[in-house]
């Protein structure tokens, strides 16, 4: 049985699910910095930290004594691999948050904040898309973060679904998933090779820099009546042929891009109506795509 070290200091402690990856590992330096007793969760941690990290599975047996705060950010985020093995990310995100919410429960955890989607809507006629928008799934992964979402809203603690669009960041891996794209042409770029576009390069997202998602992240565990679930995203829509241009003008000797088929389960439109984390969370200012980009 998994139980984590807790040292009470009268600081709050917060256990990252996932927090050896790209989001997470940012998420622990900034509430280690900030003060907070911080635990990370992860099935691997490639290097040493200043705060307790864990080797677990998030379906193993759990116990969160001492845990005040939750950041849930561990799953299988890979669209295509959902697709491939649906009963592998049914398995890891939709029982790995019931583990989670049951021992979180039998611990009088505080509040859990759950890293959710923008899948969740799959192709909506309207855009910018709201959290009243409605729920079209077109993947097992968009299926399990909408199940999570629901499990969630039917457990006795305060939580908050977040509904990542694309988020994006130094040291992301170009073999992920969907979201991927950003590293994947930035890789293609520094290889000297042609960055590769599935479909004809009209489709649009919204893409949020990593460390914009980190302090709305640390905002969420200190504000007080969080909506169920808010959008997280720039609320800007850029298409891949855009972005292209502004990989370009960044890397004038890049090659042109190539097109390929689209791939099944992706989605043509995505762009959040970020109103709700705007006033929630009095945020003024982000990351802009050429900010994150230079």
């Amino acid at each position: 049985m998994f139980s984590p070290s807790v040292n009470r200091l009268d600081m709050p402690c917060v256990l990252v699910t996932g927090g050896g990856g790209l989001i997470g590992t940012q998420l622990c330096q900034h509430l280690h910095n900030s003060g907070h007793q911080v635990i990370s969760l992860d099935t691997m941690h490639t290097d040493s930290h200043p705060w307790e990290c864990i080797t677990a599975d998030i379906r193993d047996s759990l116990q969160f004594d001492g845990i005040d705060y939750i950041v849930h950010l561990a799953a299988q985020i890979s669209v295509p691999r959902s697709i491939d093995n649906p009963d592998e990310t049914l398995s890891v995100n939709v029982d790995g948050t019931k583990s989670i919410i049951s021992a979180a429960e039998s611990a009088g955890v505080k509040k859990i904040i759950f890293a959710s989607s923008a899948a969740v809507y799959g192709d909506c006629e309207h855009v910018p898309i709201s959290e009243d928008s409605p729920l079209i799934p077109q993947s097992p992964y968009a299926v399990s973060k909408i199940v999570g979402e629901e499990l969630l809203r039917m457990s006795n603690i305060e939580t908050c679904s977040l509904r990542f669009f694309n988020v994006y960041g130094p040291g992301q891996s170009s073999e992920g998933g969907y979201a991927a794209v950003i590293p994947a042409f930035k890789k293609a770029i520094s290889l000297g090779k042609e960055c590769t576009i599935f479909g004809d390069g009209t489709q649009v997202r919204d893409f949020i820099h990593v460390n914009d998602l980190v302090r709305i992240i640390s905002l969420c565990l200190e504000a007080i009546d969080l909506p169920q679930e808010m959008n997280v995203a720039s609320g800007e829509g850029t298409s891949l042929l855009s972005l292209i241009e502004t990989l370009n003008e960044l890397n004038p000797s890049m090659l042109p891009p190539v097109f390929s088929e689209e791939r099944a389960g992706d989605i043509h439109t995505s762009v959040a109506d970020i109103s709700r984390l705007l006033s929630t969370l009095s945020i003024t200012e982000l990351v802009t795509l050429q900010e994150g980009l230079s």
